[in-house]
């Protein structure tokens, strides 16, 4: 039993695939802020083909993949009349019009949004 179990934990692991190392790593600052943080950790976990920008499809895939406190947050802006879906964020985040969210762009857009609810918004 326990060679089973041993043998389907080898075959699990190798199907996985390997975890790298931070796919964006932003020009090093003395402190980054907490806008730049988030964008950072979304930029690694949404983009899929590994340019370090996102494109359309990769941000809209966020919603399939929202934590418990992430829907807990998307609720409380929907409730506060804030709330802004996965398209409409991408379109107001895309400043310069190119169909790709840049760290810039994306970093810029979380704090602009976290600024609607005097800090306390949270980016969802």
């Amino acid at each position: 039993m326990t060679k089973i179990l041993l043998l389907l934990f080898a075959i699990g692991a190798l199907a996985m695939p390997a975890t790298a190392d931070a796919k964006y790593n932003p020009p090093p600052e003395k402190r980054a802020t907490q806008a730049q943080k988030i964008a950072i950790g979304e930029i690694n976990r949404l983009d899929i083909d590994g340019d370090g920008k996102l494109s359309p499809e990769e941000f809209g895939a966020k919603v399939n993949s929202y934590t418990r406190t992430e829907e807990k947050n998307a609720r409380r802006a929907r409730k506060k009349g804030i709330y802004q879906s996965p398209e409409t964020q991408f379109a107001n985040a895309d400043k310069d019009g190119d169909g790709f969210l840049s760290f810039g762009e994306l970093s810029a857009y979380i704090a602009e949004y976290q600024k609607l609810d005097k800090g306390r918004a949270r980016y969802y």
